[in-house]
Parts: structure tokens; sequence; C-alpha cells
């Protein structure tokens, strides 16, 4: 199964998804995440939870070549929204850009673990959300 998820053709985000194995979804984002289109990845990851009920999502961020915090608010909601429903998301190959702003927010080893091991930081990342989110 492969999708692209661009709602509009001016877009700068392109999000293709496919599932290499049952029951994990892989989405690989491309472009510039920002204010103007962080909605856009929003609703895609969670269209993949809804339509595909995965156990794992990842998210591969090779082709971000920017991604500022409400990117960020953007995947750690789709996160939380899929670790409600048993599935966890984690994130691959952050550009060095997309690295450093999880780096300096602490989600770097939340949102890169992988999916056989506990989030380190489940605790600061899920205190981290609630502020990003409120804000």
């Amino acid at each position: 199964m492969f999708t692209t998820f661009a709602p509009t053709p001016s877009a700068q985000l392109r999000i293709d998804t496919s599932c290499p194995s049952p029951g994990t979804a892989r989405v690989t984002v491309l472009g510039e995440i920002d204010l103007s289109n962080s909605d856009v990845l929003r609703a895609g990851l969670l269209s993949v939870l809804s339509a595909l009920y995965p156990r794992h999502i990842e998210v591969d961020l090779a082709g971000v070549t920017f991604m500022d915090c409400s990117g960020l608010t953007a995947l750690i909601v789709a996160g939380n929204v899929a670790a409600r429903t048993g599935c966890r998301l984690r994130i691959t190959n952050p550009q060095p850009i997309v690295r450093r702003i999880l780096d300096l927010t602490g989600l770097l080893g939340a949102l890169t673990a992988g999916f056989d091991q506990a989030s380190p930081a489940t605790a600061a990342a899920t205190a981290s959300v609630d502020v990003l989110v409120a804000a």
C-alpha cells in the first residue's frame, strides 16, 4: 500500500505512506514543516492511525529541510494520540536542523527510541508535550 497526502498542489510538504510489514506504517515526509503546513503533517499522521490501525508508525524525516516548533508539536500530538490507541510513533533520519530542535527541546531520545526500547524520556516528554501543546 502506498498513498500520498498533499492537500494542495502548492504545499511545501509531501507525505508518503507505505506499509513495509504487517502492523507497521512508514510515513516519509519531504519538504519544510512550519506554521503554514504543520496541520497537514498532523492530519496526515492521524489519517494513518485511523485508516491503518498500525502498532508502529515510523516517520522518516530524511527529506525534511526545516522544521519549527509547530512541526514538533504536530509530531508530539500524533505520538500522544498513537500511544492512546496502543501504537508507538518514532522518527528516523532527522536531518541536522531537525535533530537540533529535538535535542534542544529534550525530545530527541523520546522520539527516536526504537520500537523495542522503552522510551528513555517518557515522563519528561509528556511534561514537555503538555507545555508545548498548551502554548
